[in-house]
Parts: C-alpha cells; sequence; structure tokens
C-alpha cells in the first residue's frame, strides 16, 4: 500500500509540474512517436493459397542449426512464387508475403521454430491445420465434392464419396476460419492488400470481411465455375456466392466461368451485375464487387533458360534420336477422369484405322502423371489407358520394347509411348521442344498450362542464333490440338479446337496437323508465341494486383458496416453522407416547427413490396389522419404510383384532409379544406398528354402481348396513362434479356412520341414525358406554394419530410433538393437555413430539411430507414411530439 501512494503522489507531482522535462504529456508523445515507428507502412500483397510455394522434406541432421527438423527450398515451379516478381515490378507494392498451408505434417513442439524460420527466410506464414482437419478440408470436401462439382460432375449414386458430407463440410469451414485467424495476425488492414487463390479458400473473404469491414481483399479462382443449374445442387451455396461476395474483386480464366457466376448471383441471391468502362462489377449491398477475366500464364524466362540445362539438352537429343523421321503429337495429362486421355487415344485410333501409312510416319507421346485421387471411376481410367495402348502397338507398332517402364523408356518402336510415372521439369521441356504436335484433349479444365509451355518450350532459348545451333530450326513452328473446354483455347486462336467428346472430330484435326505445311506452323507458332510472351504469370499478377488496387481506391471514402449473422455476412457500403435517420431528433425538431410538408410514398414506404394489394391498415389511416389534423402540417401528401380510385377507395373517406398524388404525378388530389379545388382530382401532366397517351398507347400494347405470351411469368398492368410490363416472376436471366430487348424495341418506335421507357425493379414502365413526383414539390415548394398549403402558425416552410423507396422517389428527392438549393425558393417560400443550406442538415432556426429512402441502398436521400415499419413507427412518433 505504502509504495501505491507512493507512485500515485508521484504522479500528482508531475500533473502539477507540466514543464517537467518528464511530464505526462511527453510520454504520451513518446508512445505516440513509438506506434508510428512500429507501424509497417510498406505496401505489401499477402497471396494466401492452400500450399505455400515451398518444397519440404525431412532432415533430422540440421535440427541443431534450424531449430527443426525439416528442410526448406523455394518451389520455382509454384505458380504462386513466379507471381511475386511481376507484381513488385508492375504496380506500387513493396512486399509480397505467403501464407497457406505445408506439404507435410510438423509436429506441435516444431510449428514456432518452422514458423520463424520460413517467415524470415521465404517470408512464407504456415497455417498447421493438423491431420484430421486436413483431412476433412482437402481430401474430405475439396477433392471428393468441391472438385467434380466445379468440373460440372453430380454423386449420382447413393454410395458416391463426392456426395456432400456435413462433416467434411464442417472441416471445411473451420479450415477457412483457421486461414482467416492467421491473416489477421499478420494484417495491416490500412495499407495491406489479400489476394485468396482458388476453391479451397472460397469462405475466407467472409471471415477477413467480418474483422475488419474495409479489407481489400481479391479472390482468384483458377478451377472452371460451373452453371447455376449445377451449382445450385451445392446445400451451402448462398454462403460460398456470399464468401466470394465478400472480396471486392473476384478473377476467373475465361468469360464462361464469369458468366456461370454472374447467372448464380443473380438467380440464387437476386444482384445484378453491370458493365462499366469495359469491367464486370456485381452491385452487392452499395460494394461494387468486380468480376476479372484474366487467365494466367507460364514463366517464360524459367522455361527458355531451361531448355539448356544440361538434363535437358541430353533428353531433347534422346528423344530426337529415338523419334527421327517421325512426327511426335505430345499429351501431358494427370491421370484423372477430367483429361480425357481415353478419349485422346479412341481419337489417334481412329485416325490410324482412317490412315494406316501415318503409323510409320508419327507416334504419339503420352506422360501420365500419377493420379491424385482413387475409386472406382479411376480404376476403370487407367485399365481402359492400358488396354488401348496395348491394343494399338500391338496393331500397328513394335511391340517388343517397353511401355513405360521408368528411367528405362525406350522410345521409338511403338506408336505410342506411354510414360505413367512423375516426369521432372527437364524432361518435360524435353520432349516439349521436341514434340511437333501438342494435344489437350480435356473434357473440364480450368487453364492447363500445357500449350503455354510447349509453345515457350519450341521458341528455344532466348538467343535465336544459340537456338539455332541447339537444333531449334528456323523459323520457329509448332501445332497444338486443344480441347474447347480448356480454359487457355480462347486465348490461343490458332490451334485446332476440337470438342474432345467427338472423337471424328479430334481424329481429323490430328490428320490435318500431321500434314501442316511448313509455312503454316511457323505462322500460327509466331501469334501464339507472341501472345504468350506478353501475358506472362508475371503479367497476370500485375494486372489482377492492380484491378484490386483500382477497385479499393474508394474505399476509404465509404461509410461501412456489417449486416447478418455467421457466413451470410455482408458489408453495406454508403456515402459518408448518407445515414440511418434518427427519429428522436427528427420528432423533436418537428415538434418545433410551425409551417410542415410532409410526401409519404405508400408502396414499399408505408407497407412492404408486394405483387398484390396492400390495403392500409387501421392503426395506419388512424396515424395519417392524425397527422392532417395538426394545425402545423401545411400539407401531408400520400404520393404513390397506384390509381386514382385505388386511392379514393383506401384512403378517401378516413383521411379526408390528406393530399394525393396518383400515377407517379399524373394526377392530383387536394385535401378537402384546401384553398384551391378542394376534394377534386387534377391533372399535372402538361396538356395534349390524353392524346399522346392513346396514340402510343395503340402502338404499346400489341408488342407487350407478344413479349407477355413469350415470357413464362411475365404480366402487363395498365394504369390508364402508363404501362408496366413486370417480369419479376419470369426466369431472371430470360427476363431481363427480354426486358433489355423490349427497351430496345420500344425506343425504336416511340422515339418521335413523348414518352418515356425506363426500367425498373423487376419490370418496364412505359408513362407520358413531364410526369413526376417531381411536379408536386415544384407545386408545394415553389413560388405558387400559398395556394396549394394550409394556413398554419408560419408564414414559410421551415420542415420538409420526404420518403420512398425506388426510381420514382429518387425524382421527388432530387426535385426537393433543388428547390431548397435554390436562393429564390428559399427567400420567397422557404424559411432561411443561412447556416446549413444542404438537404439533410438542420439548423436551430431554420429550414430542416429530411430525405429518406426505405432500404440501405444508393440514393439521393441523405438519410434510410429500414424498412415500413421503421416508417410507421417514426410517423407514430410525430403524432406524438408536443411542442
Amino acid at each position: 500500500m505504502r509504495r501505491a501512494a507512493s507512485t500515485s503522489m508521484h504522479n500528482l507531482q508531475e500533473l502539477m509540474d507540466p514543464g517537467g522535462k518528464d511530464t505526462m504529456q511527453a510520454r504520451i508523445a513518446a508512445l505516440e512517436a513509438e506506434e508510428a515507428e512500429a507501424v509497417d507502412k510498406t505496401q505489401r500483397v499477402i497471396i494466401v493459397c492452400n500450399s505455400l510455394p515451398l518444397k519440404m522434406r525431412h532432415d533430422p541432421e540440421g535440427s541443431a542449426a534450424r531449430g527443426h527438423s525439416w528442410h526448406f527450398e523455394s518451389d520455382p515451379d509454384s505458380i504462386y512464387g513466379q507471381s511475386s516478381a511481376g507484381i513488385l515490378s508492375g504496380t506500387s507494392v513493396e512486399k509480397v508475403i505467403f501464407l497457406g498451408g505445408l506439404g507435410s505434417e510438423v509436429e506441435l513442439f516444431e510449428q514456432d521454430a518452422v514458423a520463424a524460420d520460413i517467415s524470415e527466410r521465404f517470408n512464407c506464414i504456415p497455417v498447421f491445420l493438423g491431420e484430421e482437419l486436413k483431412a476433412k478440408h482437402y481430401k474430405g470436401f475439396c477433392k471428393q465434392f468441391l472438385w467434380p462439382l466445379m468440373h460440372y460432375v453430380l454423386p449420382m449414386s447413393p454410395q458416391s464419396p463426392a456426395r456432400y458430407n456435413k462433416a467434411n463440410w464442417q472441416g471445411y469451414l473451420s479450415a477457412n476460419k483457421r486461414f482467416a485467424d492467421k491473416v489477421v495476425e499478420v494484417l495491416n488492414a490500412d495499407g495491406d492488400f489479400v489476394w485468396v487463390h482458388d476453391y479451397h479458400l472460397m469462405l475466407l473473404p467472409t471471415f477477413l470481411r467480418k474483422r475488419f469491414n474495409t479489407v481489400r481483399c481479391g479472390f482468384f479462382l483458377h478451377s472452371p465455375f460451373p452453371s447455376s443449374e449445377v451449382f445450385r445442387t451445392f446445400p451451402n451455396r448462398d454462403l460460398v456466392l456470399r464468401g466470394l461476395l465478400n472480396a471486392d474483386v473476384v478473377g476467373f480464366h475465361t468469360f464462361d466461368y464469369a458468366r456461370h457466376f454472374l447467372s448464380c448471383t443473380t438467380r440464387l441471391l437476386g444482384l445484378n451485375h453491370k458493365t462499366k468502362q469495359g469491367a464486370l462489377a456485381i452491385d452487392y449491398y452499395g460494394r461494387a464487387v468486380g468480376v476479372k477475366i484474366c487467365p494466367t500464364g507460364v514463366n517464360t524466362d524459367r522455361l527458355q533458360e531451361g531448355v539448356l540445362w544440361p538434363e535437358a539438352r541430353e533428353a531433347r537429343a534422346k528423344y530426337r534420336d529415338a523419334f527421327r523421321g517421325r512426327k511426335v503429337f505430345l499429351g501431358v495429362d494427370d491421370m484423372d477422369i477430367f483429361k480425357g486421355i481415353e478419349l485422346k487415344l479412341q481419337a489417334f485410333e481412329l485416325l490410324l484405322q482412317q490412315h494406316p501409312e501415318l503409323a510409320e510416319k508419327m507416334c504419339l507421346v503420352q506422360v501420365c502423371n500419377p493420379a491424385r485421387s482413387s475409386g472406382r471411376e479411376m480404376s476403370e481410367l487407367q485399365a481402359e489407358v492400358a488396354a488401348t495402348v496395348e491394343r494399338l502397338n500391338a496393331t500397328y507398332g513394335v511391340t517388343e520394347s517397353n511401355v513405360g517402364k521408368g528411367e528405362d523408356d525406350h522410345f521409338g518402336g511403338k506408336v505410342v509411348e506411354l510414360v505413367h510415372r512423375a516426369t521432372s521439369l527437364a524432361e518435360r521441356i524435353a520432349l516439349m521442344s521436341a514434340a511437333d504436335c501438342a494435344v489437350v484433349t480435356a473434357t473440364r479444365d480450368g487453364m492447363n498450362l500445357l500449350p503455354y509451355e510447349y509453345i515457350t518450350c519450341r521458341q528455344g532459348p532466348k538467343d535465336t542464333k544459340e537456338g539455332t545451333d541447339e537444333g531449334y530450326p528456323l523459323p520457329r513452328c509448332s501445332s497444338l490440338i486443344m480441347s474447347e473446354f480448356v480454359g487457355c483455347s480462347s486465348s490461343l486462336s490458332g490451334a485446332f479446337r476440337v470438342n474432345p467428346w467427338n472423337v471424328e472430330d479430334v481424329a481429323d484435326a490430328m490428320y490435318r496437323a500431321a500434314t501442316l505445311s511448313g509455312v503454316e506452323a511457323e505462322a500460327r507458332h509466331e501469334k501464339h508465341w507472341r501472345y504468350i510472351s506478353e501475358h506472362t504469370v508475371g503479367y497476370w499478377a500485375a494486372s489482377n494486383i492492380a484491378e484490386l488496387q483500382r477497385a479499393t481506391e474508394t474505399t476509404g471514402n465509404a461509410r461501412c458496416y456489417g449486416l447478418g449473422f455467421g457466413l451470410n455476412f455482408r458489408v453495406v457500403a454508403l456515402d459518408p453522407n448518407f445515414r440511418k435517420l434518427e427519429t428522436a431528433r427528427l420528432a423533436a425538431e418537428y415538434a418545433t416547427r410551425s409551417r410542415r410538408v410532409l410526401l409519404l410514398d405508400y408502396d414499399g414506404t408505408l407497407v412492404p413490396q408486394a405483387s398484390y394489394d396492400q390495403p392500409p391498415s387501421k392503426d395506419l389511416l388512424q396515424t395519417l389522419k392524425k397527422l392532417t389534423e395538426d394545425p402545423n402540417n401545411a400539407a401531408v401528401c400520400i404520393v404513390s404510383g397506384r390509381q386514382r380510385k385505388t386511392l379514393d377507395d383506401w384512403f378517401g373517406e378516413s383521411v379526408p384532409n390528406a393530399g394525393f398524388l396518383a400515377e407517379h404525378g399524373y394526377w392530383y388530389k387536394a385535401p378537402k379544406d384546401a384553398r384551391e379545388s378542394p376534394g377534386c382530382w387534377r391533372q399535372l401532366a402538361p396538356v395534349g398528354t390524353e392524346e399522346h397517351i392513346k396514340k402510343w398507347h395503340a402502338i404499346v400494347m400489341p408488342i407487350l402481348e407478344q413479349y407477355t405470351d413469350s415470357t413464362d411469368g411475365a404480366f402487363i398492368k395498365d394504369k390508364g396513362t402508363s404501362v408496366i410490363w413486370h417480369y419479376g416472376d419470369a426466369d431472371p436471366d430470360f427476363g431481363a434479356w427480354q426486358a433489355k430487348e423490349l427497351m430496345d424495341h420500344l425506343e425504336s418506335v416511340l422515339v418521335n412520341d413523348p414518352v418515356d421507357v425506363f426500367p425498373g425493379n423487376g419490370h418496364v414502365e412505359i408513362k407520358p414525358q413531364g410526369v413526376s413526383k417531381g411536379t408536386l414539390v415544384e407545386m408545394l415548394l415553389g413560388p405558387e406554394s400559398a395556394t396549394h398549403l394550409r394556413r398554419t402558425a408560419g408564414d414559410k416552410v421551415d420542415f420538409v419530410f420526404a420518403v420512398g423507396d425506388d426510381r420514382s422517389d429518387e425524382e421527388m428527392f432530387h426535385a426537393v433538393a433543388d428547390r431548397v438549393a435554390n436562393p429564390s425558393s428559399v427567400a420567397k417560400t422557404l424559411q432561411r437555413a443561412d447556416s446549413c443550406p444542404m438537404p439533410g442538415h438542420e439548423a436551430e432556426h431554420g429550414l430542416a430539411v429530411y430525405l429518406s429512402t426505405v432500404g440501405q441502398k444508393p440514393s439521393k436521400a441523405d438519410f434510410y430507414l429500414d424498412d415500413p415499419d421503421d416508417v410507421v413507427e417514426l410517423l407514430g412518433n410525430l403524432t406524438a411530439a408536443e411542442p
């Protein structure tokens, strides 16, 4: 206790001596300086991937020096490791960090030492999942379930291991969360960019967005993305889609994959996408999620250096000697059911049946890397491949030599050389540089970089003279046969594109490639090499990071906050001036004002939006009646798109002192106690509008009926003064296509008519020009407002409250904002607001303007209320407010 008292006295003396050398202020300043120095302001990219770009092996002898029993070295063939150079040279990023899993399990007592070692030497941050969790995440969910699903394969058999398993899903979720926890440990949310890779981590953006609402996160999918008809079978489809949408940019290899993703977000989540300046984006709660299409590339420098490696030179010389005088067709694939290896062999067999003379002039070398999965289908594939190869060699080739027996392969005697083992990069480079044609017949593949690697190897060393000396002929030439289902098929337009399921088509392409002239092979090679040399793996990485930087440039300007629980979490991004309406503050302001104007939308504002009629409740009618009876309310108006008769039936007798705007501004009915035309409907549309309506109505209706007949779920709603074509119940994609086509059709036939055609949420509306809710604003707040407003204690309007939920209400908000910002209007009809002239801000004795939309979405309004219940509750509070 004495010590505490002494310390307290010392602190008191410090406070009493502000000029002292060691004052509290000085300490605080010193701490702030230390904190500023501690913050790493280096612009970094954190690449998050399932496997770190490292090679590791157990090495007990080195444990003393490293503190652990593992040897690590960089993996030069990892696409993630190769991408760092492009990011550092092609963007403003100064440092690249890798975060991911390791290939082997590390004992708990060694994990800290391993993490410290590879972080210091390789900028790698390991994520240790543990053997059990890793098995559920990678083998159980990713490889057995997600991999087939992403490749359009559905497990129809009840006994199939590819069936959805909830325990494996929990493992997938837990692994993604473990990755997120590790990212958060190293993340500087204000300066770092996070780039997440592939289907193993599709939930990771959600976990990161929950921790940091403004995290700058990109995602790239290296596999195909299936059509919505396949993806919708996924029980947790919404959670995965929301996971991807919590990234700022989602990247795909091809437009086909991006199109499927966009279709899923439309059909399953009801979201819309748009194009702006050549870029695709999805509107997701105020955030524009970019969709980038950018196929990966290869490290051309490494491959061109590789052709000069001694082992590659030696192997190439062996292959050239073995295949001398024969054209070599090459396939390099994983032993996988999606690679189409058996289809390739069937096509080659058909080619030799049709042209047996080619058996002595060509051969097919098929390299099959060991299978990564097992099961009945894999066993059947391996048996089929082996049987076909044996049959082909027995029929057309020399069968004495061995078929794929490891290092002692004997090439040259057979028409099909099957190499069923792991091959080194040097061996593959030698094969690719010696082959006359590469054949890729995958039935579904994300990217498949073999064509890029093949073209690069055929180009030879960077030094043309050195390449010529090494036996690379001038001019360089090559030939490609490529499945149209491979990601890079659209990039290499000089290839023979085939449908691998059509064996005759593949056989025909093989014949054309075998008889291709040197001039044509040269032209095709030159075209391909020009593209590949420019679109390298470094270019791909830099392009994606640059897109992420552009997409997140304005992130700091938006107000972001989270919605939803668990994996349904998402972030709403709003303009910094757009905020939730403080109902208590508005009610207090309302109570002090003496000349108020209230403009209230109906559908979607006072009652929920629905496809059927929703009359007002008794409580709502009572609330509106009380508002109209307040002597300080100069106008309480219901502004609606509904027809006059409907508004009369619902409100006419219950709320007689309210004003009504029908059909979005075509008709207006003044209150019964109004000075001019009380209780009578009057047309606000320009003179002659009725005749124009009759004219274009006769043109429009047959067109709308035609589109309705051809669009299942669509219907027409004719309001007399306007016509609406609803397609909200139709197929989302087809309905949107039809709506766009309808708008183009109508605009072409109505080009000279005074009519507006504009899209809405699930509908297309056709209405006369000059009709909008803004017309009422001009009446009530303009120079002639005295004839339309009730007499109140005040002379000038000092309070305006307008609330609505859709596009037509945005016109009302815009009109109010323009009127308030007009100095002449403020001087004549509105109370001056010198201290805060802009809408959405309140002055103590001036004009108070509250513009509120319903729902959290971009709007011209400065405020929002969550839903119609909030609006009705607010109006109830206003009736209870007293001066």
